[in-house]
Formats: structure tokens, sequence, C-alpha cells
């Protein structure tokens, strides 16, 4: 409750609607990282990534493959992993404030319920790039020297933030709208589960129209496929185009639906009624 009442001093201070979303954000930062959250979700990022690691390094029929696919291989397994742990922090950002009773204190200070969703919208974003910094030394060392490595961390970086925010987006909605953290890490892990069905069809399911569009509108999938055909498969960026534009066009809508229709109906309890502001 500290944090909350030093919080509510600085908003009272603050010009309305100008910095009260860098204070929510300042005050989830510093629970996430100094409380140790953060750091056990990013323990967990490494162990999975080590394992990654070791199995590419050890495989005897990958070892005949170019850097470029080993490279393709990590980056996958580093936005699976990494987009994750931004979800489980997502979904447990509001719901998680209802169980321990802290959000009224929250929604008491004065700034918009918008604000309040947007600074911690940013803190559960900041894990993404942090756990693409902790997967860098894994990929220099299965680069192998080669140059690709540059080209692989550039795509990993912009492509790989394409699904984070999506999914942490995702979370958020699904937290808002949840009156406990069980609830709203059920469906958000439901629906990671459920994302990773794509890439699972038959081959030639996914050479279908249907198929096709089907993983172009999954941020998750779509990043996979576009990584594999760009660094991978060496193709053109006009052949992978809508890998490129459907992933973004559909994560600006999940982040529109979090903050034009959720944030404003952000309430102590799940109640329905008109948005509040």
């Amino acid at each position: 409750m500290s944090a909350l009442n030093a919080l509510q001093s600085k908003t009272d201070t603050a010009q309305p609607g100008t910095t009260a979303w860098w204070l929510v954000f300042k005050r989830e930062l510093v629970e996430l990282w100094i409380g140790g959250r953060a750091l056990n979700l990013l323990i967990l990022f490494s162990v999975l990534m080590s394992i990654t690691a070791f199995l590419l390094a050890t495989n005897s029929e990958l070892s005949l493959f170019q850097a470029q696919h080993v490279l393709f291989l990590t980056l996958q397994a580093n936005i699976t992993f990494g987009l994750f742990i931004g979800l489980i922090i997502a979904a447990e950002s509001i719901s998680g404030e209802r169980e321990r009773a802290t959000l009224e204190a929250l929604l008491l200070t004065p700034t918009s319920r918008k604000h309040i969703v947007l600074g911690k919208y940013l803190a559960a974003f900041s894990l993404w790039p942090a756990a693409f910094i902790l997967s860098i030394p894994y990929m220099a060392v299965l680069a192998r020297g080669e140059p690709v490595l540059g080209q692989a961390l550039l795509w990993g970086a912009l492509v790989g933030s394409i699904p984070a925010a999506a999914y942490t987006a995702l979370g958020m909605i699904v937290s808002v709208k949840s009156n406990s953290s069980r609830t709203s890490l059920f469906i958000s892990l439901l629906i990671y589960l459920l994302s990773l069905l794509p890439g699972q069809l038959p081959g030639e399911a996914q050479a279908r129209p249907i198929g096709v569009l089907l993983q172009a509108v999954n941020p998750l999938e779509s990043a996979r496929q576009f990584l594999q055909r760009v660094l991978s498969d060496g193709k053109p960026l006009n052949e992978v185009l809508i890998y490129g534009v459907a992933p973004v066009l559909v994560t600006a809508l999940i982040i529109g639906v979090l903050f034009v229709y959720a944030a404003p109906r952000l309430n102590l309890e799940i109640v329905q009624g008109a948005p509040q502001k």
C-alpha cells in the first residue's frame, strides 16, 4: 500500500493527463523488477533457452544445416518463450490487484483508466526486450561466426516485437475482464496454446488459402513464417508481405480494443455498465 500512497501523492501534484501513466509505469517496474517477479520469469526463460540452444548445438542432423536455419529455430524459441512471460505478467496485472484489494486505491488516484492501463501495459511489455537481450549470447554461439547473425538480430527484434505487443495486450484485456488471477491466467494460457495450433497443421493445409490466412492473422505464427522465409529460406520481402502486414494490423486492432474498449471499463469489480472516465 505504500507504493500506492506514494503514487497517489505524486498524481495529486502532477499535471492531469500528462505524467500519470509514467508514474504508474515506474511503480509497476519497481514491483516487477525489484520485487523479483520479472527476474524469476527471466530465469525460467534462460533455462528454456539454454535447453533449446543445447539441443540445437548437439543435434547431428541440424549441424548439417546452414547457420541461418539454426538461428531461425533459435529466434522461434526466443519469441515463443519471450511473449509467454509477458503474457503471464499482463494477465495478472489487473486481476491480481483485485485479489490483493489494491485496485481501489489505484482507481482513486486522480488519473484516467487509460493511463493506468497504459502504465501497466508498458511495464508488462518491458520483459520482451530483456528476454531478447538474454537470447543474444545463444544466437552468437550458434551463428558460428557467420555474418548472418546481424540480420537475425535485426529481424528478430523487429518481428518479435509484434506478437509480444499483441499478446501483452491480450493478457491485459483478459485481466481487465477477470475477477481473479486464476481465471485470467487460465484464459490467457488457453489463448496461447490455441495460437500454437496453426503451426501444427499438415503442410498441405498450411499451403491452402485458408491456412495462409490463419497463419497471417496469428501474430505468433506469422512471425515464425516471416522469419523462416526471409532468414532461413532467403525469400525476398515482396513474397512474404502478407506475413509482415497482416500481423501489424491484427496487433493494432488488439491494442485498440485494449485502450478503446477495455481500459475505459476498468472497475473495481466486473460489472456491466457504461465506461468510466
